[in-house]
């Protein structure tokens, strides 16, 4: 394997990713003559291309907040399980958004332009940040996934769904068209909650699990939320009615939704949840499909990966 490898999500960015994509493309060559570009075929590829390019030097991964987890999944699970208290070298990752919400990188002050990304996956530093694991359970059985920014459970898994209607609008604009497509036919579930001293059944608008501050193109949905502490940020919105999701989606977007009464916010190394029935799920922003599960335990497992930063 190379030691500079680039893997590209040739449908990420929608429209607007073809040459965003060949931007990248061009500063990459110019940075790291010998860089080898891997090409994703399909969702969940780019784990497995990952896994194989876990001995390079470094592994950039170009694309939106999907393909970052999964190229973070697979270079980590490359080294070991997926375990806190494994011990293991840390892979290096660096990120080239061409995404539709490049949430994460909001986070860690990586820049949206694609030349001043490419420029700080020659010259930054690394960063040890936090990755989530979450084990879904059901009547098909169990599957365990992970993800870098943030999970959603209800209506956000809803209006990730309704996004892939509108291939030409990225960002917050794309999410705020979404919801109001998906308002109009959202139930609100009922939900078994529990984390550490936490424990509640209620119905739910969304459950939002965060590593990061930003999901949605820009929506800050954990303000409080930091990438390296070990610790879940949960925000439990309660059950309402398409009225009140309109009224209150602002404060979402400005991340003053956390002193509603309405919302409860959480920090935690752990969370359960159960679903009367299996519920939309989305991890950073990938809708998970089929979804067969009701049950989920999510665990933080701290400093798992390094990524460079300015």
């Amino acid at each position: 394997m190379a030691r500079i490898v680039a893997i590209v999500n040739p449908a990420a960015g929608r429209a607007p990713g073809e040459k965003l994509r060949a931007r990248a493309a061009e500063e990459l060559k110019r940075l790291f003559p010998e860089i080898a570009f891997l090409t994703t075929a399909e969702p969940g590829h780019a784990i497995e291309l990952a896994r194989e390019a876990s001995d390079a030097e470094l592994v950039i991964a170009v694309g939106g907040d999907g393909t970052v987890r999964e190229v973070a999944s697979g270079l980590v699970s490359a080294t070991g399980p997926l375990d806190s208290l494994n011990p293991r070298p840390l892979p290096v990752l660096a990120v080239v958004p061409v995404g539709s919400g490049n949430d994460f990188l909001k986070t860690l002050g990586i820049p949206a332009d694609v030349v001043s990304a490419c420029r700080i996956a020659k010259e930054g530093k690394a960063r040890p940040v936090d990755m989530m694991r979450v084990e879904m359970m059901g009547e098909a059985g169990m599957r365990q996934l992970c993800f870098i920014n943030a999970a959603g459970f209800g209506f956000d898994a809803s209006v990730a769904g309704a996004a892939r209607r509108y291939k030409f609008l990225r960002g917050l604009p794309l999410y705020l068209f979404a919801v109001l497509d998906a308002i109009r036919s959202y139930e609100c579930p009922v939900a078994r909650i529990k984390a550490q001293d936490f424990a509640r059944e209620q119905s739910v608008l969304l459950i939002a699990a965060a590593n990061g501050r930003f999901y949605g193109g820009g929506m800050k949905v954990a303000p409080e939320a930091l990438p390296d502490d070990g610790l879940i940020e949960v925000c439990i919105g309660d059950g309402m009615g398409r009225l009140s999701i309109m009224r209150k989606l602002p404060r979402f977007v400005a991340g003053t939704h956390v002193t509603l009464k309405e919302v409860t916010m959480l920090r935690t190394p752990e969370l359960e949840l159960e679903f009367r029935q299996p519920v939309p799920v989305q991890l950073d922003g990938d809708l998970l499909e089929p979804q067969p599960f009701s049950r989920f335990r999510l665990t933080a497992l701290p400093r798992a990966i390094n990524i460079r930063v300015a």
